[in-house]
Parts: structure tokens; C-alpha cells; sequence
């Protein structure tokens, strides 16, 4: 690809992108309580927003799943914010992590980023919805452009 302004090429900011939105879910782990996270904070959370909800069958679903799979659920976030972290830092199965960071970001907008009867539940419940929708055009981007060229396993490996 052609140099943008001299110095890198366009795949090369690609990959800074990839890299600067796979720390960027790193970071998404690491700012975490991550014990009172998982002792229940998270599931706790959660069922308040769906409590507060302003669609009640898809609060249902969000409390229902939630509640029935307590002990595992906070665990599959931090899996899934890892993985995605890692796999678009090293740029390693970068459409697959990219995937899965564009639905745990719908997720997290279909939840936290709408506003709930209460509130006090989710005061920023906008800036959810500025941070996903921003995460989720990268992550298109990413994808769509093959961010994975260059500066990464994917390319190290010829996979992709």
C-alpha cells in the first residue's frame, strides 16, 4: 500500500489500529476489581440493568441467563475481553478476535448503552454508547480492511 505522510504505510496504521484496539480491551480486563467482579459484582450489575431495562424481553433474557449461569458468567466476559485483547495486540486470528469484540460490544450496548428507567443504575449509560459504537467501527474497519497484514502472527503464520 501506498505511504500515508512519508513514514508508514496505510496497512502499517491498520495495524496500529488493531494494536491500539486489542490494548484497549487489555486495559478493559485490567481496570476491572477483577475479585469483587467475580464474587458477584458483575452479575450484580448486570441484573440492575435489566431490572431497569427499558425493552422487558430482552431483560428477561439478559436476567435469565445471568442469574442461571452466576458462577461461570463473569469468567466468560473476562475470557472473551482477553482473548479479544491478545488476539488483536499480536494480531492472531485477527478477523475471528475482531468478531467477537464487535458482539461483546453490541452486547454491552444493547445493555448498558440504552437508557434505563432508573437512571441512577447507569448515569453514563450515553458514554456506553459513544465507547462500543467507536470499538465496534475499528473493529469493522479491522476486518474489512485486513488489518492483520502486517505486524502480526496472522502474516508471520500466512494465516488469513
Amino acid at each position: 500500500m501506498q505511504d500515508i505522510f512519508g513514514f508508514l504505510s496505510a496497512s502499517h496504521w491498520l495495524a496500529i489500529l488493531r494494536i491500539a484496539v486489542g490494548l484497549w480491551w487489555i486495559k478493559s480486563v485490567l481496570h476491572k476489581p477483577l475479585r469483587k467482579f467475580i464474587d458477584g459484582g458483575m452479575v450484580d450489575w448486570t441484573i440492575s440493568l435489566a431490572d431497569n431495562h427499558p425493552v422487558p424481553a430482552f431483560a428477561s433474557l439478559i436476567k435469565s441467563m445471568v442469574s442461571k449461569n452466576r458462577s461461570w458468567f463473569p469468567y466468560l466476559v473476562i475470557a472473551g475481553e482477553t482473548a479479544t485483547g491478545i488476539g488483536l495486540t499480536l494480531g492472531f486470528l485477527t478477523p475471528i478476535s475482531a468478531l467477537v469484540g464487535i458482539f461483546m460490544n453490541l452486547n454491552y450496548l444493547a445493555l448498558a448503552g440504552v437508557k434505563p428507567k432508573d437512571r441512577s443504575v447507569n448515569p453514563a449509560y450515553q458514554c456506553e454508547q459513544g465507547q462500543n459504537l467507536m470499538m465496534i467501527a475499528a473493529q469493522v474497519i479491522i476486518i474489512m480492511l485486513d488489518a492483520g497484514a502486517v505486524w502480526s502472527l496472522d502474516s508471520l503464520l500466512g494465516i488469513f
